[in-house]
């Protein structure tokens, strides 16, 4: 989260389309990085939104079954 509001970025977003690329890349590392160190049980215990969303955001971090 603090990398998302610093100022500074890898590649500034005034750049088009890859300037946001990296914030994107940023997020589905730590993303990623949580699904592996807590689990899925875990994830989907505490997941607020939809059986559809969760799928999809497991998906984005990298886990093939949701």
């Amino acid at each position: 989260m603090v990398y998302l509001v610093l100022p500074i970025d890898l590649v500034p977003d005034f750049i088009p389309i890859i300037g946001y690329a990296d914030d994107g890349g940023i997020v589905a590392l730590v993303l990623r990085s949580v699904i592996r160190s807590e689990g899925t049980q875990s994830i989907r215990t505490h997941w607020p939104g939809s059986a559809e969303g969760l799928a999809v955001m497991l998906k984005f971090g990298g886990v093939s079954k949701a």
